[in-house]
């Protein structure tokens, strides 16, 4: 009989934290030396450090969002007990979108007003917050969540999941509009299920809590 694909989560740890320490670091090489005429001139390299602010701000920015998303990763990890090929091919897939993260936030660096950069940035972290969610998901329905994490306390974890992505749908919505008021209504109503599944969960909560 054939054996059933699994994966140590340890493996896949080493690979998450070795492709955030890359893409954190390639973020600042977005962050270029500006070139002066008169290298003794203070106001000049001043002045050309403030043209260069948003690309430095918005490297920050970029460095914090990977920071979180690192530090979340791992708090979910730590409740799964192993990988299957679904969840492998799931956090491929998240860790293809934090590949993808340099270029999107240099692109935001250089045209912070640029419609097409904004909408590229923001979906893209929407999408990595999916990732995640459905990661555990899927830890969950597949009966991969650790021994010591009780069935509660996964719930709970998955409602938080839900409802960031909830708020993070709706708060996309003003982005939306500038595209049409289609988009944000799209945003919006993918808020609104969100926070009914998280509504349900409660249920299901309340439900295991007096077992």
């Amino acid at each position: 009989m054939t054996k059933k694909f699994h994966l140590h989560k340890a493996r896949l740890e080493t690979l998450v934290d070795g492709v955030f320490a890359i893409a954190m670091t390639i973020l600042v090489l977005e962050v270029k030396v500006p070139s002066i005429a008169d290298k003794y001139s203070t106001l000049d390299l001043l002045h050309a450090l403030a043209h260069d602010g948003v690309v430095i701000l918005a490297y920050f920015v970029s460095f914090s969002a990977l920071g979180v998303f690192w530090v979340w990763h791992h708090k979910l990890a730590e409740k799964v007990a192993e990988i299957d090929l679904p969840m492998l091919i799931c956090s491929l897939a998240f860790l293809s979108l934090i590949c993808f993260f340099p270029f999107v936030a240099a692109l935001f660096g250089r045209y912070p007003q640029n419609l097409t950069a904004n909408i590229v940035y923001v979906v893209l972290l929407g999408l990595i917050l999916a990732s995640q969610a459905l990661f555990f998901w899927m830890a969950m329905s597949r009966k991969k969540i650790a021994e010591f994490v009780t069935p509660n306390e996964a719930l709970i974890t998955h409602r938080i999941n839900l409802l960031s992505l909830a708020i993070y749908c709706i708060s996309l919505s003003a982005t939306g509009l500038r595209i049409s008021i289609y988009a944000a209504i799209t945003c919006v109503l993918a808020g609104v299920f969100l926070l009914w599944r998280f509504k349900h969960s409660k249920k299901q909560l309340d439900l295991q809590t007096k077992v």
